[in-house]
């Protein structure tokens, strides 16, 4: 399945702005997290120590929040569009 992976921000500099990741069979957040971060030598800029998502990576799929689905388990279909991009500040 490929996956369409907009990055937004310091993000952008580290993967490109957009890019189609494949993925073989049932495959969930964190397996593309963790192979999109790998040929890039960008582990530390997403995951905490504990491998969690550190608290100021915002991760979207499909416009929706990680987190009001299963978090690092939500599973993703062949043409979802996931968002990776830092915190918006500004007043």
């Amino acid at each position: 399945m490929i996956i369409k992976v907009k990055a937004f921000a310091r993000f952008r500099e580290a993967f490109g702005k957009e890019l189609g990741v494949e993925l073989d069979g049932t495959a969930t957040v964190m397996d593309l997290l963790t192979g999109l971060c790998a040929p890039h030598g960008s582990h530390d800029m997403i995951f905490d120590e504990s491998g969690g998502i550190k608290k100021y990576v915002n991760i979207l799929v499909n416009g929706r929040h990680i987190q009001s689905l299963s978090g690092i388990k939500t599973e993703l279909c062949d043409g979802d569009e996931v968002a990776i991009f830092p915190p918006v500040a500004g007043g």
